[in-house]
């Protein structure tokens, strides 16, 4: 092996064993990155709270032609349900409708939903569009009237569809009198005089309007192929969806009038100069009836569809200062065994029993009050202070099950490891999610108590710890010290070879002069003897 390989194999020797020794320098420690880190909010756990509202809005369905087919629609079983709920209902408390949703209006709250994304017929609920497209268009609703045509009462006649009390061909109504006949009659016949009225007679204009205010309000899974809600392949909704319909039509304070009606007489005709009278069917608002009768009940519509032999109701429900929403969708109409038909409406039934027990279950109630501690936090960069405590930012209250106490409740805080000075007053910190009985009922933000003023020195220090922590840091140290480390270790090699050479060179040869063959060979010069210290010169002296 020459000497340049030499050389180069003692260097790499040398930089892999600096490289070795220098890995554990190089190591992440656990402490100081965990440390770096905290000073942004960790959460400890993620929400799990989606509510499927927004789901829905994910799931986008494309208003089809008449002839696409959807989903398999009603397929779910009453017992069936893929949505996830807070609370569970009373297991005694059985429920035949497939779908539905029952939300509190006052705080967004859902209480409880079933199969709330299958896509099932509206039936009559379709009115409820029929009736906002025609309140929410530019028409005088007392002055404009029309009459009931031939070809709308030939295409009732074609698909089995009623018509309200005492409307006959040729017969003028204004549009509000067809409003009231439509939902409080479910009259079909007033229905499609209100689209061809407002469509001039042009009725796909008229669905493609309910379909855009539908996507509008945040029915995405929703079509409207007609506007009676008579069976039609192409007409689909949920419960869901429908909810969101009735949440935005109980805004419209002459909607409310309407259907919360429970007798009206229309303007004098040519055929009943005293008018025509309909009374509501909606016997959940009608306290005459025992059967259905429902406290604190407003409307909203109803309807049944003997193709799928199922009924549908959507109501809303104010009592002691409370207001639910609630939507029934696919209860039968006849029993699955036998196929005999049930005496009772049973989507009104459900809805009893569903109001019964939000109402009697749940109320609103404070659970955490302004200004309330909730344990402290660590604070760095103060010689003297070096916590603060946590307070709520604002009230929180929340519709919860009547047996919660204040024991019951239980937060969960969601705050950083520590806070770095300086700190104000009032600055956010972070969150207490508020838990009962496993269930997250909200969350409050929370602040700092207190001012916290820095110190210079602790932060500067600080900053010069965490450098010297950082990656690149220690990757210069660590190059640095091999650099060092391979000098001297060639140095060493270099002053090593250096005398090993200065031994071993051979001495150099003289130079032999020319010589003349004719000259004589000169005498070799003799070595004279230095003169003693007796023979050397003095100095004469003076």
């Amino acid at each position: 092996m020459n000497l340049k390989m030499r050389k180069l194999v003692v260097f790499l020797s040398l930089l892999m064993l600096c490289s070795a020794l220098s890995l554990p320098l190089m190591a992440e420690d656990p402490s100081s990155s965990a440390s770096q880190g905290s000073s942004e909010a960790s959460s400890s756990e993620t929400s799990s709270e989606e509510a499927s509202s927004e789901s829905a809005s994910d799931d986008e369905a494309s208003p089809s032609s008449e002839g696409e087919n959807q989903e398999e629609q009603g397929t779910s079983l009453p017992g069936d349900s893929s949505d996830s709920n807070k609370y569970s209902l009373p297991v005694d408390m059985q429920i035949q409708s497939q779908a539905i949703y029952l939300m509190n209006l006052d705080s967004g709250e859902v209480l409880q939903e079933r199969n709330s994304q299958v896509k099932m017929q509206p039936a009559a609920l379709t009115k409820i569009m029929t009736c906002i497209i025609a309140l929410e268009s530019d028409i005088n609703l007392d002055a404009e009237k029309t009459e009931l045509k031939t070809y709308i009462q030939n295409e009732l006649y074609n698909i089995g569809g009623g018509q309200a009390d005492g409307i006959v061909r040729g017969e003028n109504l204004t549009i509000r009198d067809l409003l009231y006949a439509m939902m409080l009659q479910s009259g079909d016949s007033a229905a499609m005089m209100v689209a061809d009225y407002i469509s001039d007679g042009a009725p796909e204009y008229f669905f493609e309007l309910m379909n855009n205010k539908a996507k509008e309000v945040g029915a995405m899974n929703t079509n409207f192929a007609n506007a009676t809600g008579l069976y039609n392949e192409a007409s689909y909704t949920t419960a869901y969806d429908m909810a969101k319909i009735v949440e935005y039509a109980v805004q419209n304070e002459e909607f409310m009038e309407i259907v919360t009606t429970r007798t009206y007489t229309s303007q004098p005709t040519e055929m009943h100069p005293n008018g025509i009278t309909w009374v509501s069917n909606n016997s959940m608002q009608n306290p005459s009836d025992t059967d259905y009768y429902i406290e604190g009940v407003k409307g909203v519509m109803s309807g049944s569809l003997t193709t799928t032999q199922t009924r549908n109701a959507a109501s809303i429900a104010t009592r002691d200062g409370y207001t639910y929403l609630l939507i029934c969708m696919g209860a039968p109409m006849t029993a699955p065994e036998s196929g005999e038909r049930y005496m009772y409406n049973l989507a009104w039934l459900d809805s009893a029993k569903l109001y019964n027990w939000a109402f009697s279950s749940f109320e609103v109630k404070t659970l955490v009050e302004i200004g309330e501690r909730f344990g402290e936090i660590p604070v760095k960069y103060n010689w003297e202070q070096d916590k603060v405590f946590l307070l709520a930012a604002n009230k929180f209250a929340s519709l919860v099950p009547k047996e919660t106490t204040e024991e019951s409740l239980e937060p969960v805080m969601d705050i950083p490891e520590y806070l770095e000075a300086p700190v104000k007053k009032g600055d956010k910190v972070g969150s207490v999610k508020l838990m009962v009985s496993g269930v997250e009922v909200g969350r409050v933000d929370l602040v700092a108590e207190s001012n916290v003023d820095r110190s210079a020195t602790l932060y500067y220090l600080d900053q010069v710890k965490q450098f010297c922590n950082q990656f690149i840091f220690k990757f210069l140290i660590t190059f640095l010290i091999v650099i060092i480390l391979a000098y001297i270790g060639l140095m060493i090699l270099r002053n090593h070879n250096r005398r090993r050479y200065k031994y071993q060179r051979p001495r150099k040869r003289p130079s032999q002069q020319r010589i003349n063959p004719s000259a004589p060979t000169p005498a070799p010069k003799r070595r004279q003897p230095s003169p003693s210290s007796q023979q050397r010169r003095r100095r004469p002296r003076q």
